[in-house]
């Protein structure tokens, strides 16, 4: 329907410029952005001119730079605020959960940790043991490695303290949740086989705001051994999901 829709071309073709802009992250001159937006010199000018008028747009007087203006970053601030991060990760959520039939659950850091807020089941649902609301560990879950990995340490600190000294089998060293947390950062991902439950893996990633500060990690939860046998294309989709949904909040990762 989108794509039938009659638009003004000329807007179209007037966005390409604030759009190079975004990416540029600072100033640029009136021949780099003509050059990257396959405009004229003179057609670029007029349209940075208008936008100019409309405070899209603001020029250096000194070096004649242009740069986003003040109703480009209200734009911007308008739609962060609006950008729900449970309704924006559940709707690309639930469409992956479908997709490789494997139960699935969104969690956020909350006032005990590591809190699951949706939670998906496939057409053979085995998260019957987890609630909405329900805290995971950060050692042992693949959803609070991400947190470990990504979340600030004084804000996990105490958490993984209580969790630590109330685990009845052997406590892993420092180093050892130094390594785990480092692997995650490193391969962009967590996973963990039977720790929760015996017999079930699970796979989780990050999912990232526009300060690039963790918001929320999405998980996928099996019986089956081939989920943590990577590569695998289940874990391909799920690291894409999260990243769109990142993408989708304003980060501007890789």
């Amino acid at each position: 329907m989108a794509a039938q829709r009659k638009g003004i071309q000329s807007v179209e073709q007037g966005v390409k410029l604030l759009e190079i802009l975004i990416a540029a992250r600072q100033a640029l001159p009136l021949r780099t952005l003509a050059q990257s937006s396959g405009m004229s010199p003179s057609m670029a000018h007029r349209y940075l001119a208008s936008f100019i008028r409309a405070d899209l747009v603001c020029q250096d007087a000194a070096s004649g730079y242009y740069d986003l203006g003040t109703l480009a970053l209200r734009l911007g601030m308008a739609a962060l605020n609006r950008a729900d991060l449970v309704q924006i990760a559940d709707d690309e959520f639930r469409q992956l959960v479908a997709r490789v039939n494997v139960d699935g659950h969104l969690s956020v850091w909350g006032d005990y940790g590591v809190t699951i807020v949706r939670i998906h089941d496939s057409h053979v649902p085995i998260l019957s043991n987890l609630r909405l609301g329900a805290v995971l560990p950060l050692y042992d879950s693949a959803a609070g490695r991400i947190f470990l990995a990504f979340q600030s340490q004084p804000t996990i600190k105490s958490v993984l303290r209580s969790e630590l000294a109330q685990r009845e089998e052997r406590r892993p060293s420092s180093k050892e949740v130094a390594a785990a947390a480092h692997q995650v950062r490193c391969e962009g991902f967590a996973w963990i086989d039977g720790q929760v439950f015996h017999g079930i893996r699970a796979i989780a990633a990050p999912i990232f705001d526009p300060q690039g500060s963790l918001r929320a990690a999405m998980s996928l939860v099996s019986n089956q051994p081939s989920l943590v046998d990577f590569p695998n294309p289940i874990m391909d989709d799920l690291r894409d999901t999260a990243k769109r949904v990142s993408h989708r909040l304003g980060w501007q990762g890789a």
